[in-house]
């Protein structure tokens, strides 16, 4: 290739880069945006002029990235998910038995969504199409059921069932958190953990750890969000 050639190559991928950049930035100005409106006006009080509104960009703007309000609904569950996720995973001690793990970070994303009630509101209003426990699991560890299995810690379980129980079962107990219920986390905790096939003792004793409670940072979309979530929004 020439010297001209690779100088005109060089510039496109240059470009590129800056608009695929831009792109990002837009997106993510939308997603905030949408995470707040969400906040503040709840999930079916927002539609599409209340985020293009708050994000400071056109109409055409949002369609660029987004269909409907549901689209950009869903990739802001997906944003706070991911940040629940981060925070769960520096609370668990991954040195321990896959029973105090797993224990550990159900722990720890109860505690999350209930010191942020609008990351509470999206996972208890959206149930199964929320950003659950088992979703995370499925993405931070793949092949924990097996490890688990492996090491002698759970009993062979399919794991389809084993997901299906921990998305429905934390839907459920953070739909009671929501509505104001007290919960026993920590039965809870053990409950789940007998669904692994762990002794009712061991489950009682693992459940019952404390941990601390992840702490949110401040500039966190979680805590930005939280920051402004209306508890009167229908």
């Amino acid at each position: 290739m020439t010297d001209c050639g690779k100088q005109t190559r060089d510039v496109v991928d240059h470009r590129t880069r800056i608009g695929q950049a831009r792109r990002r930035k837009t997106e993510d100005k939308l997603i905030k945006a949408a995470i707040l409106v969400f906040a503040e006006r709840g999930l079916n009080g927002t539609v599409i002029d209340h985020v293009v509104q708050r994000a400071g960009v056109s109409r055409g703007t949002f369609y660029n990235y987004f269909d409907t309000i549901e689209g950009v609904r869903e990739a802001a569950r997906v944003a706070l998910g991911r940040e629940v996720m981060l925070l769960v995973k520096d609370a668990v001690d991954y040195d321990r038995p896959a029973p105090a793990r797993v224990a550990q970070g159900i722990h720890a994303f109860i505690a999350v969504a209930r010191q942020n009630r609008m990351f509470l509101e999206f996972t208890a209003r959206l149930g199964r199409h929320s950003y659950s426990f088992a979703e995370m699991l499925r993405e931070t560890a793949p092949n924990f059921l097996a490890a688990g299995i492996e090491e002698g810690a759970f009993r062979p379980v399919p794991e389809a069932l084993v997901y299906d129980l921990l998305e429905t079962g934390t839907s459920a107990l953070l739909r009671r958190l929501k509505s104001g219920e007290e919960v026993d986390v920590a039965a809870f905790v053990a409950a789940m953990l007998r669904v692994f096939g762990v002794s009712y003792d061991l489950a009682a004793e693992v459940a019952a750890d404390p941990i601390a409670t992840p702490h949110v940072p401040e500039d966190s979309l979680l805590a930005r969000g939280n920051a402004t979530w209306r508890p009167s929004q229908p």
